[in-house]
């Protein structure tokens, strides 16, 4: 070998070697840095001409797994999913306190009617009936209270999810510029790890919020895309769009992201849009899409369930009380009726008009059986089949002592006299019921709570009774799955005469929901759907109802509560009813004494407190609530309904919490592999320093050794 061949090996070699030692001091100084992967300088032989001139670095190689690589972007994704839910269920179980607390649901419902069980003891302490009429209000509060913050939780949710959306966006477009960038690196023959590092650290947090796929290309660049196939960076990016709802409300239609693809050189969208909800499979977004579409409306409706028994079961027993002195009107609720629909009513009831000091003015005893009525024990006279026909008898009936009027649904009863009142008392043995209700709860003539939707929706009506709607009216329908996505879109038009034409049109597969659904009507006239096989987890919405019953301004979904957002509601604006809550003297605590009576006779007393036993009974009793989001059907007290809502909470966020841990233990260890595969190992990295540092001194004294040659032989001559 030549002196100047000498010379060539040891500049090479020196180049080499300190390049070596960069290498091996960046990634000690990477030790630390999340998603950093250890660099090896790799060398080889320097050939020219077929002869070696040194040595060489081949390539600047990235130490990576992709199996493992791979395996923590899917855990990670699974593990954000499961924390974005678990900090809200933690919200939640603040929000509704524990079983036991003060302010839970079930203790609120058991306090107030234990309050209604110290009033019983003495229903003319003035104390005791306001202590009584507060916690009645405390309790209503809180139904409204909770139905507001589970909307207002949905709302906070929905923000997470557009500033998620805005970050993706910055992602994917950093994804690609690096993609760029790569290629352009590997094209000139330069490094471009430390830019594949950056890129996985982006992909990486892309994978925090949604699932992920990646390839990688023969010309270096990473392909990304959802674990279904979606694209969201390739040759162009993905852009996702998503229209921020300002507030959320039981009736909110949660908005679809959609996805366009951005030609990079221009900046434009192109033309085709694409709905992304069904392709994101884990990650922060669809953990938050669960709670907003799942988990939140399904407890919405839960407290909307029990709110709506709790008021059915106070508003039964408190129609049948009167209220001493009882009150000289009573305006009941809008019912959907109409004066031409069937009364449908059984059974028998008695309205009675009472002077001032609890004395029987006039008594109207009704046999919905028998089709009459009788005026103070006088003769029968015909009731009528009908709405109006019942109304036109009962006015007739109350003569000069009072008015009743049924106006656009809403029926009213009246006292003539200022001082006198009104009140009803079923019959013991043989009720009047319509759905299961009696006349003036059926009505809402004496309820004691109110609330943005009614406490049922059991109207009574029949399959064969007219509809009552307009033909040509619409209801815009949208179905979605469980991922959000739109399942189908239908626009229903009224048509036929009665409910069962309404029925079979909603039935129908390809105009109404027959695909989906099918709609029954029960005997106590509710409308109920069941899901067709394989859409059991779909979600109906109402986009838009423009029907209307007659004068009454009650929609064909509102009537029958068709849609979840009806259920959820009746824990809205839920109050006491107004003359209640400004004059406790109108809770009704007694009943009326018609066995027997006359007019003159003493019908009611101030110190009666049987009404007051009655609704402290329920503290006790037994009622039937139907399902409600994901609690089933059962049999069991309010109070305990109550806690099976909070314990169902407590044992969801236990489920989510234990799949973070789960998730978290698995994410640490996929990561423990991988950085043992691609991390730095300070002993190693320091080793090879070493031999770095020796191989250049090496090198250093190689060209020492050289120059001696050349200087010998510049002597020689």
């Amino acid at each position: 070998m030549t002196v100047g061949g000498i010379l060539s090996n040891a500049l090479s070699a020196l180049y080499v070697n300190q390049e070596a030692l960069r290498v091996t001091s960046n990634n000690i100084a990477n030790v630390n840095t999340e998603n950093y992967a250890r660099k090896v300088a790799d060398q080889q032989a320097a050939v020219l001409a077929g002869q070696s001139v040194g040595v060489e670095i081949a390539e600047i190689r990235r130490i990576v797994d992709s199996f493992f690589v791979r395996e923590a972007l899917n855990v990670n994704s699974a593990q954000s999913q499961f924390q974005a839910e678990a900090n809200y269920h933690d919200q939640l179980q603040a929000l509704f306190g524990s079983p036991d607390g003060d302010l839970s649901l079930s203790s609120r419902i058991n306090t107030t009617l234990s309050a209604l069980g110290d009033l019983a003891l003495d229903v003319t302490s003035v104390v005791r009936r306001a202590d009584a009429v507060s916690d009645l209000q405390q309790m209503t509060d809180s139904f409204d209270y909770l139905a507001d913050q589970i909307q207002n939780i949905r709302t906070d949710v929905d923000r997470r999810i557009a500033g998620n959306i805005g970050t993706l966006n910055v992602l994917f477009e950093q994804v690609h510029k690096l993609n760029t960038e790569i290629e352009r690196e590997i094209l000139l023959g330069g490094s471009a790890a430390a830019l594949q590092d950056q890129r996985d650290a982006a992909i990486s947090e892309i994978s925090d919020f949604m699932d992920v796929e990646t390839s990688l290309q023969s010309t270096g660049a990473m392909y990304v895309s959802t674990t279904d196939g979606f694209t969201l960076v390739g040759l162009m990016h993905a852009r996702f769009e998503y229209p921020l709802q300002n507030v959320f409300a039981a009736d909110t239609i949660p908005a679809s992201i959609t996805s366009t693809l951005i030609n990079p050189q221009t900046g434009e969208s192109l033309p085709t849009v694409s709905e992304v909800d069904k392709h994101i499979a884990s990650g922060e977004l669809r953990g938050l899409m669960n709670m907003r579409d799942l988990t939140l409306p399904s407890l919405a409706e839960e407290v909307g369930r029990l709110a709506g028994v709790v008021a059915d079961q106070l508003n039964a027993i408190h129609n049948d009380n009167i209220a001493v002195p009882a009150p000289n009107s009573l305006t009941g609720r809008n019912t959907g009726l109409l004066a031409t629909d069937s009364h449908n009513f059984t059974g028998q009831t008695t309205m009675a008009v009472t002077a001032v000091d609890g004395t029987l003015v006039s008594r109207i005893d009704i046999d919905f059986d028998a089709g009459t009525l009788s005026v103070d024990g006088g003769p029968p006279a015909a009731l009528g089949a009908t709405v109006g026909s019942l109304t036109t008898a009962l006015n007739t009936a109350l003569g000069a002592n009072g008015s009743l009027t049924f106006v656009n649904g809403v029926m009213t009863v009246q006292a003539a006299g200022a001082t006198d009142g009104v009140g009803f008392i079923q019959d013991a043995a043989n009720p009047s019921s319509r759905a299961g209700r009696g006349f003036s709860h059926f009505f809402g003539l004496n309820d004691l709570v109110t609330a943005a939707r009614p406490s049922h929706f059991e109207t009574g009506v029949s399959g064969t009774d007219a509809h009552g709607f307009t033909p040509g009216q619409t209801i815009d329908f949208v179905l979605r799955n469980a991922s959000g996505d739109i399942a189908g879109e239908v626009t229903y038009t009224v048509g036929g005469t009665d409910f069962d034409d309404i029925l079979t049109d909603l039935n129908n597969p390809t105009t109404g929901l027959g695909s989906f659904m099918t709609f029954t009507l029960g005997a106590n006239g509710e409308i109920t759907s069941t899901p067709v096989a394989g859409f059991e987890s779909y979600n109906l919405f109402i986009d838009n109802d423009a029907t209307t019953r007659a004068g009454t301004g009650v929609t064909l979904t509102e009537m029958f509560g068709i849609g979840h957002r009806y259920l959820m509601e009746q824990a809205n604006d839920m109050s006491l009813v107004g003359r209640i809550s400004s004059n406790n003297m109108e809770l009704s605590l007694a009943k009326l004494d018609l066995q027997g009576a006359v007019a003159g006779d003493l019908v009611v007393s101030e110190s009666d407190n049987r009404g007051a036993m009655d609704l402290q009974a329920l503290e006790n009793q037994t009622v039937t609530v139907k399902a409600a989001g994901f609690l089933g059907a059962t049999a069991t007290t309010l109070t305990e309904y109550g806690a099976m809502l909070i314990a169902d909470i407590s044992t969801r966020a236990d489920q989510v919490d234990s799949l973070v841990e789960d998730s978290t233990a698995l994410l640490e260890e996929v990561v423990l592999r991988k950085e043992s595969v691609q991390g730095v190992n300070m002993d190693e990295e320091l080793a090879k320093m070493m031999v770095y540092q020796q191989s250049y001194n090496a090198a250093a004294r190689l060209i020492t050794t050289a120059r001696e040659l050349f200087d010998s032989l510049l002597r020689a001559v």
